[in-house]
């Protein structure tokens, strides 16, 4: 017969709930320390928060607006190629576009100018 008892399956449960119930406020602490630090590294220089910017590049008009910053996919900025929006999104040490998931990005700049190479003159969809 199994030596496992119903004191044991307890404590084992409550071990348990006990390790979510403290990973999670570890885990928010952790998500917010990288997102503080990832903001510093917008556009090649020490600032607060996004920078706008517009400009060519490689014959592409590539634009980043700010935004508000309060919905689910609502990053603080918003990036668009020839006026078509690019999404983006903040993963823990950086930034990714859908044009490329595995190759993170120190600024939303930096992403949209990397998706411009990627494109390589087509239609952003």
């Amino acid at each position: 017969m199994s030596d496992l008892t119903r004191r044991r399956m307890l404590g084992r449960t409550a071990a348990v709930a006990a390790g979510i119930a403290l990973a999670a406020p570890a885990a928010q602490a952790m998500a917010a320390d990288g997102a503080t630090s990832a903001a510093g590294h917008e556009h090649g220089h020490q600032t607060g928060g996004h920078q706008p910017f517009d400009e060519v590049y490689e014959g592409r008009r590539i634009e980043g607006r700010l935004t508000a910053g309060g919905g689910h996919h609502d990053f603080g900025i918003a990036v668009f190629v020839d006026g078509r929006p690019l999404h983006i999104m903040p993963r823990g040490n950086g930034w990714i576009s859908v044009m490329n998931h595995y190759e993170v990005f120190d600024s939303p700049y930096e992403v949209t100018r990397a998706a411009v190479r990627a494109l390589r003159g087509v239609n952003l969809v």
